[in-house]
């Protein structure tokens, strides 16, 4: 009873006060923000144009890649032993390959789609956990097969 006595003292003094505690800074006129957006927006297009040219082939080799090693291990179990030397060759040679022509065609929209958001929003930091992983294996792990 007495800690919610004290807690509506608290906010009543606070709204009294014309201060909420979780605004530290005062706040910035709207107008700036918009000028700094104005003369950002150039630089924003160059860098979604440029990420794009740059993320469309490595997303299509990328995802190609994957695909082909999905479709080989995904043929491959569904023949027998997903490990046999025989069933990865007859693996390779028919889902190899339409994983390696999907995955590109995944790929290409994928690596545009990445490159026009991150190119314009801004990548992400190196110490959010985006590219800490890559060290540890889990960037490798293939979307498409679902035993990988």
């Amino acid at each position: 009873m007495r800690k919610t006595i004290l807690a509506s003292a608290i906010i009543a003094l606070g709204l009294l006060s014309g201060s909420s505690p979780g605004i530290a800074y005062p706040a910035r006129p709207e107008s700036a923000r918009v000028w700094y957006e104005i003369e950002y927006f150039p630089v924003r297009l160059v860098s979604m144009v440029a990420s794009m040219v740059w993320d469309a082939p490595t997303g299509m080799f990328q995802d190609s890649v994957k695909g082909a090693i999905g479709g080989t291990r995904c043929v491959a179990r569904n023949i027998g032993n997903e490990n046999g030397t025989y069933e990865l060759v007859a693996g390779g040679i028919t889902g190899g390959s339409v994983g390696l022509a999907a995955g590109g065609t995944y790929g290409v929209f994928h690596g545009l789609a990445y490159g026009m958001h991150h190119g314009f929003v801004g990548y992400p930091s190196p110490n959010s956990g985006s590219h800490s992983m890559l060290f540890q294996g889990k960037a490798f792990v293939v979307p498409y097969d679902d035993n990988y």
